[in-house]
């Protein structure tokens, strides 16, 4: 490409689709490394749901130190990551006990996941009103108790915007055709067993037949078993097994209707359903509907191999609409703009473009 050619042209731009528009991100050099933050681990007796920060040896309670309540984590919607391992399994990393005390060597960040959980189902403000009660008594002063807990909250929140984001960006780039439901037969297995089982021949479906999937694992409200939820992309002719119509009851509309199970998933697992998608509404409405389980599940969610988020693209200023996003520093590209791989000319943007462009998951 002839630099002189263009007043202004965009280089290594990560590129992505929101559902009516591609938005380019421009390459950017970021020098800075994230600050690894140390967490003190402290001992509390607990009984029941209640928290007292025990004295260490030789040390005055009021010399110990609150921790800083920014763990360094700087998680932006053009820098989305996962939660940390640590993060996921100290929230799973409950203790339940009776009314006997027991102490317990712990970081206050792990009680806050803990407590975070707990209270998960209450709104914002008396959310943040239990937490702060249960871990007054960890901290010398009101005022560090407050900042550790609205910190870590918001902590909370901005990881849960960048895993959403994450799914999303994800999801528009997949022509996903069904939006599936599976749950298991007591028959058939356990909750282990169906979770595992399923996990392999999902896996198995994506290397031989060509399968893609995302979704989440949740509980019903009322039954509390495990479902799984997915959008799926399925090759035509990759179906192993057929397509039946049953009759079957909506207990939230309270009204019978029909749906298209597998009888492959049906003979192995138990009850199943598939849903045709389209770019429709019915697709947003399978997007909102998973995304809504990311924070209650407090589950990773499950992605098969290759799904990316952004393609990477050299963007020509006159492909540029608008900018768009904080400071601007986004920019809204033309339906056909045209992509380059290092200057070199790879086609108007269209499906089979975007396969021979890079891509960042």
């Amino acid at each position: 490409m002839d630099e002189e050619e263009f007043d202004e042209w965009y280089p290594q731009a990560k590129v992505y689709f929101d559902g009516s528009h591609y938005i380019a991100i421009p390459h950017t050099v970021n020098l800075s490394r994230r600050r690894k933050t140390h967490h003190e681990e402290i001992e509390v007796r607990q009984t029941g749901d209640k928290f007292e920060l025990v004295k260490k040896p030789g040390i005055e309670l009021e010399e110990i130190d609150e921790i800083s309540p920014w763990d360094g984590e700087q998680t932006t919607v053009e820098e989305v990551v996962e939660p940390s391992k640590n993060e996921a399994q100290n929230a799973n990393d409950t203790v339940i006990c009776g009314n006997q005390p027991i102490k317990r060597k712990v970081t206050r960040k792990q009680i806050f996941e803990e407590l975070y959980q707990k209270y998960l189902d209450l709104k914002k403000s008396d959310k943040l009103a239990a937490i702060y009660n249960d871990m007054r008594p960890l901290f010398k002063a009101d005022v560090g108790a407050e900042s550790f807990v609205n910190s870590n909250y918001e902590r909370k929140c901005r990881n849960l915007t960048a895993r959403r984001v994450r799914f999303a960006r994800k999801a528009f780039n997949q022509n996903f055709n069904y939006f599936v439901t599976f749950t298991y037969d007591d028959k058939k297995h356990t909750e282990e067993s169906f979770r595992e089982r399923l996990k392999n021949v999902l896996k198995n479906f994506h290397n031989r037949k060509g399968w893609k999937y995302m979704g989440v694992w949740e509980r019903g409200k009322k039954t509390n078993r495990l479902h799984f939820h997915g959008l799926f992309y399925i090759p035509e002719g990759m179906l192993s097994g057929k397509f039946e119509v049953i009759d079957s009851y909506d207990f939230k509309k309270k009204e019978r209707r029909q749906i298209k199970q597998s009888t492959f998933f049906a003979d192995r697992f138990g009850r199943n359903e598939f849903e045709e998608l389209d770019r429709g509404p019915l697709f947003g409405h399978a997007l909102a509907y998973i995304m809504k389980y990311m924070e209650k599940t407090n589950e990773k969610i499950v992605y098969s191999r290759g799904l990316y988020q952004y393609f990477i693209s050299d963007i020509q200023n006159e492909d540029v609409l608008v900018r768009t996003g904080q400071e601007g520093k986004k920019l809204v590209l033309a339906d056909d703009f045209k992509c380059w791989d290092e200057g070199v000319y790879v086609g108007r943007v269209s499906e089979q473009t975007i396969k021979e462009l890079k891509k960042c998951t």
